[in-house]
């Protein structure tokens, strides 16, 4: 049994530095409440999203983050145990509070909420120093990234000279050379959800593999039944609706690998997923196919057979 829990933000840009996030998985069917292994309740998602009151968004978003632990392994689908039920509900201030830690907001909405100018958040983020949760493609094919609100602020009260004067140099050289380390942090913080919340090696190999892309996976990985293997898993970055406008070349271009300290990264924690994976279950091959038996010289066979028929036809005959 695996046990999905809350995580805490995690990854740092090279001019500011700030922690990233978790997440859990989404979609159930089946009974409303059952069983784990050690006798421990649970409830299908959806069901505790009705016992929690939230609307399936908010519930979606609460378990990316990590703030609703699920359990389950394997192929089974994700479950919420009652005990986690009753401490959202029990914790200070109960789903109103949680509801105000996942609160997202866009550029503009952020920067009001922090009391600057569109264009330094803008700046901030473009650098690194705020890492998105979210993005998804508006009317205008343009790409929205969404940030949670409490990180913002947390960010605020912990670098309060980035919000007034003049900008680092880090972050003007980013502005400078137009770099844009919003897709990076929000692949990072992607692709550490996913990894906590693999219920096997190979499924975690199977995120790397997404990450890098099939071109890059296929080099780093030249056995072709454990290439068939990651496909057949078919992990992906994307969450949430990215939105009806978002093609899949944008949404390869936002969601693979492209800096080369992210690929070596990538590469080195794919080699030791598939290493874990393969000790544990390696992938099945098909038996080698059986040589057929040895014969005689081909001139004999024909003389062989005949004699035989002759034989046969004899004892027919006799008989």
């Amino acid at each position: 049994m695996t046990t999905k829990t809350a995580g805490s933000a995690g990854a740092v840009g090279p001019a500011c530095e700030v922690e990233a996030v978790g997440a859990a998985g989404t979609g159930t069917a089946g009974a409303a409440r059952g069983a784990e292994p050690g006798g421990l309740r649970t409830l299908t998602l959806n069901r505790a999203r009705e016992e929690l009151g939230l609307e399936f968004p908010d519930f979606e978003l609460a378990l990316l983050l990590g703030e609703i632990a699920t359990v389950g392994s394997g192929t089974d689908k994700p479950r919420v145990p009652e005990p986690e039920i009753a401490r959202v509900r029990d914790a200070e201030g109960g789903t109103k509070a949680l509801l105000e830690r996942i609160q997202l907001v866009n550029t503009t909405e952020g920067a009001e909420l922090l009391g600057i100018s569109r264009e330094r958040l803008l700046r901030l983020t473009r650098a690194g120093c705020v890492r998105p949760v979210r993005w998804y493609v508006n009317r205008y094919r343009a790409v929205v990234w969404l940030y949670l609100a409490a990180e913002l602020e947390e960010f605020a009260a912990g670098s309060p000279a980035l919000l007034a004067g003049r900008l680092p140099a880090a972050v003007r050289e980013c502005a400078a050379d137009g770099e844009d380390q919003r897709p990076r942090g929000w692949r990072s913080r992607r692709v550490a959800q996913l990894v906590r919340d693999a219920p096997g090696a190979w499924d975690e190999a199977a995120v790397w593999a997404a990450l890098l892309g099939p071109e890059i996976t296929d080099s780093a990985v030249p056995d072709p039944y454990e290439r068939a293997r990651l496909r057949g898993i078919r992990a992906a970055l994307p969450p949430g609706r990215p939105g009806p406008l978002a093609d899949a070349a944008l949404i390869r271009r936002l969601t693979a690998a492209d800096h080369p300290d992210e690929i070596a990264l990538g590469l080195v924690a794919l080699a030791d997923a598939l290493g874990r994976a393969r000790d544990r279950d390696p992938v099945p091959r098909p038996l080698p196919r059986r040589q057929p038996p040895a014969l005689g010289p081909i001139g004999d066979r024909p003389r062989r057979s005949l004699r035989r028929l002759l034989r046969s036809r004899r004892q027919v005959a006799d008989g």
